[in-house]
């Protein structure tokens, strides 16, 4: 089974974050983290902290604690190397972790 793990970080001091992001064969887990509330916050899978050439893998379930998101069908998660949480409201990083 292909697994990264590393640690979560804040998109930039505003947005402070913590926790473990893993890719487990085709999840994204989240856990134990804390990051900082936002609006409209999602998951996505990006090369080099990019959002826009990022796939989305779904809204962000909780600011706290562990979840999974689905990598879709198709996506081979080897192809990026990181993970961002992402504010769509005011199109910022609230949390990145480098893979």
């Amino acid at each position: 089974m292909n697994m990264k793990s590393e640690n979560l970080v804040g998109g930039d001091d505003a947005h402070p974050a913590s926790g473990t992001i893993k890719i487990e064969g085709d999840v994204v887990k989240l856990v134990e983290v804390q990051i900082s509330e936002a609006p409209d916050a999602r998951v996505i899978l990006a090369k080099e902290f990019d959002e826009a050439s990022g796939v989305r893998l779904g809204p962000l379930q909780s600011f706290t604690g562990s979840h999974e998101y689905a990598i879709p069908a198709g996506v081979d998660a080897k192809d990026y190397n990181t993970i961002l949480i992402w504010c769509d409201k005011f199109n910022v990083p609230i949390g990145k972790a480098q893979l």
